[in-house]
């Protein structure tokens, strides 16, 4: 029986996502003042039990749960009744989605919340001091919808923290931050722990942070180890020496001398400078990685590339040498040339389609798959899927994945169409160390493309990546 002092317990726990057995014969509990770190490879069940502890997914087979408190989740997606991504399409353009009208004024869009309005904010001294630490106090009056991946991720962790839960549960708090942000958080919850927070925090296996009491470990939905942080030992990585895939599908030719090309590149939206007189190119074959910190554009500069945003017709942006709306050429002549992924298009994608569908949108570049295609595709999706060993989801539902595995989906579907060129917005997100050395590998084996790669963590850049463009130091 759980000890009566434990504020959240599981006995013999299975849940169920439809037909998915995801978690099986979990006996655990979270007692006050403990931070426990949770770990496993992608598609463990980690998720679900942050989902079954904050009482957001409920037990569908055997076992009993007893919550003795309320417990603030902060998940990699939030669909809530207050906000859903479903109720929004999608589109490449200013911050992915949105037109390019003042705050509030289109009227397709007057029901999305300001952040102000997404955090419920009220003003008092230690709620401002809240915000201000979090780097949100200038962007409440923005909508919710045109904050960067990494502010969007900022505003989740404050809407909980402005709940000054018991217990704060937390789904790769670090994902989509900025190094120096990745620090202050860990700071930050370091004091709040001290202060009397009983966390647990989906946590990278190799880098736990010292706050940490104690470690769980998951895998195939079941308990592996539980013990104190002293007596934890991490598996060491292994990643097998998978065959690449030989892809039938062509590769199409690079056509152009340079993929991109920006000068004296600037974008304001009212007061705000977004970029600030941008000058790049990036040449055919070549391959860089594009930093900054939360904020400084990366999304922006993306959506000037690959997106229709407004403002790269009144700019001088070269996309695969013809300008942007000088040249007669469509989106749609910019984006077939193109293998794209980012945590935008992660949010928005709709969750009732197949893996197999999902993946074969990347041929229409749109979140619809085609009617027909060929053999060597079918070939080469299967082939793609079973590297990243995901043959028996092909024809699951999109939305019953773990968000690893949804990542690694939307990475075959970028590189399906075998494109001259891969624009990777930290396409890495929640995927584990093994599935991460093995897509790196992969990149790293296409040597005529180019690939403009998008991350805060230096470390997951494939070795192939030489060349980098910092938005902060502008060089």
């Amino acid at each position: 029986m759980p000890d009566l002092n434990a504020l959240i317990s599981l006995h013999k726990l299975t849940v169920r996502r439809g037909s998915q057995q995801v978690l099986r014969d979990i006996t655990f509990q979270l007692n006050p003042g403990e931070c426990w770190a949770l770990v496993g490879p992608t598609a463990s069940g980690k998720t679900t039990l942050l989902q079954t502890l904050a009482g957001h997914v409920m037990p569908t087979a055997s076992g009993m749960l007893t919550r003795r408190t309320s417990a603030e989740l902060v998940s990699f997606k939030e669909e809530s009744s207050q906000f859903s991504y479903s109720g929004y399409f999608y589109q490449q353009r200013y911050q992915a989605t949105m037109s390019d009208s003042p705050e509030g004024t289109d009227p397709a869009y007057k029901s999305i919340p300001t952040l102000r309005n997404y955090l419920q904010f009220t003003e008092s001294p230690e709620n401002d001091l809240l915000v201000e630490r979090l780097g949100l106090k200038p962007l409440l009056d923005r909508s919710f919808l045109k904050l960067s991946n990494g502010q969007t991720r900022k505003s989740r962790i404050g809407k909980a923290l402005l709940k000054h839960p018991t217990v704060l549960l937390l789904d790769n708090p670090l994902v989509g931050l900025d190094k120096g942000f990745r620090t202050e958080l860990t700071n930050w919850l370091g004091e709040l722990i001290n202060h009397g927070l009983t966390l647990m925090l989906v946590a990278d296996p190799l880098d736990i942070p010292s706050f940490v009491t104690h470690v769980i470990t998951l895998k195939n939905g079941e308990v592996q180890w539980a013990g104190t942080k002293e007596s934890y030992v991490a598996e060491p990585l292994d990643v097998p020496m998978a065959a690449l895939p030989e892809l039938q599908t062509k590769p199409r030719p690079a056509d152009f001398d340079a993929a991109f090309q920006l000068r004296n590149v600037t974008v304001r939206y009212g007061d705000t400078i977004i970029l600030n007189t941008i000058d790049w190119a990036v040449r055919a074959g070549e391959r860089w990685a594009l930093l900054g910190q939360n904020g400084a554009g990366k999304s922006v500069l993306l959506s000037l590339l690959y997106g229709d945003h407004p403002q790269a017709y009144a700019n001088d942006v070269s996309v695969f040498g013809h300008r942007r709306g000088k040249s007669g050429e469509s989106i749609w002549d910019v984006k077939r040339r193109i293998g794209f992924v980012s945590p935008e298009l992660h949010l928005y994608f709709p969750q009732n389609l197949s893996v197999r569908q999902v993946a074969l949108t990347g041929l229409t570049d749109t979140l619809t798959p085609p009617k027909r295609v060929s053999a060597e595709t079918e070939a080469d999706l299967r082939e793609l899927l079973a590297y990243f060993e995901l043959t028996g989801t092909i024809n699951r539902p999109f939305g019953t994945l773990s968000a690893g595995e949804q990542r690694l989906v939307l990475l075959v579907r970028a590189l399906l169409k075998n494109p001259p060129v891969l624009l990777l917005d930290e396409p890495f997100q929640a995927i584990d160390a093994r599935h991460i050395e093995l897509a790196r590998r992969l990149i790293d084996s296409f040597q005529e493309k180019t690939i403009l790669f998008v991350t805060h963590d230096q470390h997951e850049l494939p070795n192939s990546v030489n060349q980098i463009y910092d938005l902060n130091t502008r060089k």
